[in-house]
């Protein structure tokens, strides 16, 4: 039995659906970056040591499981929205603030979450 079969299989067993597995994981993932992005920064003065890594691997990784159950582009657009949504609340947070620089970042991450899921897609 091949791994792939296995796996199809295993998930059968599961019980769940591949898109609502996929859905389930990819609300994980976002609540995941959600309270990343709340939470008090771990640095002094603000500062949030490996900031930028954290912007690009919980965007583009949010892109590439949107993009499971939805085309790349609209998989994107809903990633950045949710982004955007996080720095709007940021705002609100007294000890976090909403910054031009991690929409960009946000952005950029979506950009290549959106081009590696393309890829994988073929």
């Amino acid at each position: 039995m091949t791994g792939r079969k296995a796996a199809a299989d295993a998930a059968r067993q599961a019980g769940l659906p591949p898109a609502r597995r996929w859905r389930l994981l990819t609300l994980a993932w976002m609540a995941v970056t959600a309270v990343g992005g709340l939470l008090p920064p771990l640095g002094p003065h603000g500062y949030q040591p490996g900031g930028p890594a954290y912007h690009f691997v919980g965007f583009s990784v949010l892109t590439v499981l949107l993009s499971a159950t939805r085309p790349p582009v609209q998989a994107a657009a809903l990633a950045w929205a949710y982004g955007l949504l996080l720095e709007g609340v940021q705002y609100f947070v007294p000890y976090r603030g909403a910054e031009l620089g991690d929409v960009v970042m946000n952005l950029v991450a979506v950009v290549l979450g959106a081009l590696a899921a393309r890829g994988v897609r073929g």
